[in-house]
């Protein structure tokens, strides 16, 4: 017979330090004491002496989880921010990551992915907490900033903006 594996309950001096409104819809425990939550509009890491992180589903890029470490690295949308890593107590996390995951796409309307000056780049529209959608372009490489260069950018932001239902 196999057994079903629950989530952990978020201990209430946890819970107490949730934003009000936000309720708890998966938990793990990190090895620093704190506990990383799931919440409907965003993820929000929390110890017993308060609230020390909360990041909406659009501020995140993706994530990678090292089972070796337990360790997830959050990998940011504003690539000037140094990735984060949540160490986890319990290297058995598919519901928490694959309810990460879904989060994080849940904020994507629209993406496209282009080569610029033999540069991948990537147009994304994003959904924010409040409702308001936004364009991003992602440069996974060096850009020049030619003028050729920059009218290509423009017209990858211009599409999905156009895609999504946004003026340009």
């Amino acid at each position: 017979m196999a057994l079903i594996r629950r989530a952990p309950r978020v201990p209430q001096d946890i819970a107490a330090h949730l934003p009000s409104r936000e309720r708890a819809l998966l938990a793990a425990p990190l090895t620093d004491g704190q506990w990383a939550v799931i919440t409907r509009p965003a993820l929000v890491v929390a110890g017993p002496d308060g609230l020390t992180e909360r990041s909406t589903w659009d501020e995140i890029e993706t994530g990678a989880w090292d089972g070796e470490s337990r360790t997830f690295t959050i990998t940011w949308s504003d690539r000037t921010r140094a990735p984060h890593d949540l160490r986890f107590t319990d290297d058995v996390l598919p519901d928490f990551t694959a309810a990460l995951r879904e989060r994080v796409q849940s904020s994507v309307i629209h993406a496209e992915i282009d080569e610029v000056g033999g540069t991948r780049v990537r147009a994304t529209v994003r959904r924010r907490e409040d409702g308001s959608l936004y364009s991003r372009l992602t440069a996974f490489g060096p850009l020049t900033g030619s003028p050729e260069e920059t009218a290509q950018l423009d017209d990858l932001e211009r599409r999905v903006r156009e895609a999504a239902g946004l003026a340009p």
